[in-house]
């Protein structure tokens, strides 16, 4: 035990000459400031312990905004979602602006007007209309049998057509309207045959207009002919009627 502790004795005091520091030869410096006369370094004590974080510093400056950069690629389709659920029937719009009025229909009103009518006895009388007296249809009346006249009596376009039966002599008929002849047919009897004449016209009428069939030339042309297998007919009837 003695002899440890006159070891560390030692240790602890001072050497002749720690009092001063020589720098050179002769020179003589003061002991360091501060210091304990007779000093010793000690043995290193432990680390501390960490201090405590110090507050955040301050945002910086908000740098350039950077170039655009160039667009990504597409990416794939993807899939159909499921059909949403029907929603409920929203509240009823108001009514819409009135269209244009259309165009004037059809009448309700059927116009009819026709006759079929021939001849009974053969035609010996020329420049006078023609008395048709055999009705096949005549329901309007608007053929007038003792005068040989149709009558109009709805306005608009009609057809009119004759078939003559052509006996012994020539045939000159004019279909006349309003004391106008509007058509001729001329036939050229030939001796010993029996021959047939013709013809057909479209004609627009007004309320009170009259058309009739007539011989007409000299005496020699009027061959009209019928019998009980020979007939000479005139049709005519309505196709359409005027809407003004």
């Amino acid at each position: 035990m003695l002899l440890p502790r006159a070891v560390l004795l030692l240790l602890v005091l001072p050497t002749h000459g720690q009092n001063s520091v020589t720098e050179g030869p002769g020179i003589l410096l003061p002991p360091p400031k501060g210091a304990c006369t007779g000093w010793v370094a000690g043995i290193p004590g432990h680390p501390g312990h960490n201090g405590t974080p110090g507050r955040d510093g301050r945002d910086g400056t908000p740098g350039e905004k950077g170039e655009k950069g160039d667009p990504g690629l597409v990416g794939p389709k993807g899939d159909t979602g499921e059909t949403g659920v029907t929603g409920v029937e929203g509240p009823r719009g108001f009514p819409g602006t009135p269209g244009r009025k259309g165009e004037p229909g059809e009448s309700a009103y059927v116009h009819r007007s026709a006759f079929s009518v021939g001849l009974e006895s053969r035609v010996t009388v020329p420049n006078v209309p023609i008395r048709f007296t055999k009705i096949f249809y005549n329901l309007q009346n608007h053929y007038d049998g003792t005068t040989g006249k149709f009558h109009c009596n709805i306005p608009g376009l009609y057809y009119f057509s004759y078939h003559i039966t052509v006996y012994l002599k020539d045939v000159k008929v004019s279909l006349y309207k309003k004391d106008k002849a509007m058509l001729f047919t001329y036939d050229q009897y030939q001796e010993n045959n029996v021959d047939q004449a013709s013809g057909s016209v479209l004609l627009h009428l007004e309320v009170g207009d009259q058309v009739w069939l007539q011989v007409y030339g000299d005496g020699n042309s009027y061959g009209i002919y019928a019998d009980n297998v020979h007939d000479s007919t005139f049709t005519g009837f309505l196709l359409y009627h005027d809407t003004n």
